[in-house]
């Protein structure tokens, strides 16, 4: 089966977040899956099933916040 690849600027709008904004995010600071490239360096953007994982860990990751801000 062929892998999907989400292209940046599809990204943007799933995240609602910038392009630079992502750099930083998969980049600098390790928050975000880095994007997928050929050997010879050509971007292919992110595999659906990649943005999926994450998106799902990051919504459990929000649900725990709330869940303990509600008994601090």
């Amino acid at each position: 089966m062929a892998i999907r690849y989400i292209k940046r600027e599809e990204m943007q709008r799933l995240t609602g977040k910038s392009k630079t904004t992502l750099w930083r995010m998969y980049a600098k600071r390790n928050e975000f899956p880095k994007p997928d490239k050929t050997a010879g360096g050509t971007f292919l953007g992110w595999p659906e099933e990649v943005y999926e994982a994450w998106a799902l860990q990051d919504s459990i990751k929000l649900i725990i916040s709330l869940f303990l801000n509600d008994f601090i």
